[in-house]
């Protein structure tokens, strides 16, 4: 094992208002790891805030600033900057290039770029071959480029990937999570048989696990760690869904989906029924991929490619943990 460092105690945090963005910063102002309390610089764009409670917090710095311009007024303030977390996506995805020169230039320590998921590969039945949606290539090649970056191989900066399984409280998505929303009647998409292992991960726990990383630098130096939360399948989710809804008053349907039905929607999204291309912020071809690839048992790790014991202060939340949380203990 790498001898113990510092804990990296200054963190600049870009993204912190978004759907996954939005649980890191709590999770850095937690006491996750004994004696872990950074300050946290985050930057804001024109329009964005954060809790009060939070703007408040006396380990808090806020930074305002059109920070997708890049340039040096960003520069100024990532000085004394340990560790940068960014959990930007879409448009900003291309920032990325630049905040990393920019990091340099500052003298930062660490870089966490925002590639959070599990990269997957799709290949069309009878097919030779596979291709990977544009999202991913993207991020594959920002992958490529900072591990294969100078001042990475001269020791100037190093990079943590944190990667998760699918996100199952993601309020954005009510088709594909539809116990995020308060309903009478609830319907669950189900593709295939529904009884592949799939891996998911709860956002809080995203969070926690980049917190603990930069508590204990020496273990995440230059490393892809995955740490999903739990390991279940759509008939297990359905099952317990059902348990925790039912005092409630609340039903519980089923909308099978084959996996033929897939590929066709993938192919042609228009064919897609509206309540999924309606109801989404993502790329219905990209979500339709992770779904395809989870029917087909492709959508988790082993054991052996997971890292859970390097943060034991990490508690990870099962699905039933969740049900608890939105309906209530039994």
């Amino acid at each position: 094992m790498a001898p113990a460092r510092a804990p990296l105690s200054t963190v600049a945090l870009f993204g912190a208002t978004g759907m996954l963005g939005c649980t890191f910063l709590p999770a850095l102002l937690e006491d996750i790891v004994e004696g872990y309390k950074p300050t946290v610089r985050v930057f804001l764009r024109q329009g964005k805030k954060i809790a009060d409670e939070h703007a408040q917090h006396p380990r808090v710095q806020i930074v305002h600033c059109d920070y997708l311009k890049g340039g040096d007024e960003v520069l100024e303030n990532l000085r004394g900057v340990d560790a940068i977390v960014s959990i930007l996506s879409g448009m900003a995805d291309v920032f990325h290039y630049e905040l990393l020169e920019l990091a340099i230039q500052a003298g930062v320590k660490r870089f966490y770029p925002a590639a959070y998921g599990f990269t997957q590969l799709y290949r069309t039945p009878g097919e030779q071959g596979a291709r990977l949606h544009a999202l991913w290539n993207y991020r594959e090649i920002f992958r490529q480029h900072i591990k294969l970056h100078p001042a990475v191989l001269a020791g100037k900066i190093e990079y943590t990937f944190i990667g998760s399984g699918d996100i199952w409280d993601m309020v954005t998505e009510p088709f594909w999570c539809p116990w995020t929303q308060d309903r009478d009647a609830y319907e669950v998409a189900v593709i295939d048989t529904g009884d592949a292992p799939i891996d998911w991960s709860h956002r809080a726990d995203i969070a926690r696990y980049v917190a603990a990383s930069l508590a204990k630098p020496e273990l995440s130096a230059n490393a892809e760690l995955n740490l999903p939360s739990a390991t279940i399948s759509q008939n297990e989710m359905v099952a317990l869904f059902r348990k925790y809804t039912a005092p409630k008053g609340r039903s519980v349907s089923v909308r099978k989906f084959s996996l033929d039905d897939v590929h066709r929607f993938i192919a042609d999204q228009s064919l897609a029924p509206p309540e999924i291309t309606a109801n989404t912020l993502i790329p219905v071809d990209f979500y339709l991929i992770v779904k395809c690839n989870e029917a087909l048992g492709q959508f988790r790790r082993n054991q052996w490619e997971c890292h859970w014991q390097l943060f034991p202060e990490v508690k990870r939340t099962t699905f039933e943990d969740y049900m608890k949380e939105r309906f209530g203990e039994l």
